[in-house]
């Protein structure tokens, strides 16, 4: 049987979050694995670099450096917060925040920190049919068993 040590659950801190803390507490304590809450921020310059034009582009960037700095911070404290409420009976536990494209970064948390299990919820279907499904794409791509919740 296969064991999961190491746990991943991308949280959006969105409504869909917290449908989804049960389930990766019951694997958790079943597997006495380790739980990596992992927050992804769209970044900025990525934006930057699409809308906005020279000169004021340096201007901008600089900007969006510091935005980008204060979302760590609030996702972190959030984060935290996320963890106090769903996860506070937990030691075992890692929270991690970071910027750029949600299903490939995703990836390559799994792949750098070794995760065996990924937990996560799915989206309405509204919103994946407009925007897209990153729990779709990261089930589609990762090389290690993916638990999909429908939260809706």
């Amino acid at each position: 049987m296969q064991e999961f040590k190491k746990i991943l659950f991308p949280v959006s801190l969105t409504d869909m979050s917290p449908g989804v803390a049960p389930y990766v507490s019951s694997m958790a304590m079943k597997y006495d694995a380790e739980i990596h809450l992992l927050h992804v921020a769209r970044a900025l310059n990525s934006l930057i670099d699409t809308y906005i034009v020279q000169p004021s582009i340096t201007e901008f960037k600089k900007l969006a450096s510091d935005v980008e700095k204060e979302l760590v911070t609030a996702a972190g404290d959030r984060l935290e917060q996320f963890q106090n409420e769903f996860f506070n009976d937990f030691t075992d536990i890692r929270k991690t925040v970071v910027f750029g494209n949600h299903y490939k970064e995703i990836l390559a948390y799994v792949e750098s920190e070794k995760i065996d299990l990924i937990i996560m919820g799915t989206g309405s279907p509204l919103y994946k049919m407009v925007i897209g499904s990153v729990a779709d794409k990261v089930a589609k791509y990762a090389k290690i068993p993916v638990m999909l919740v429908k939260t809706v």
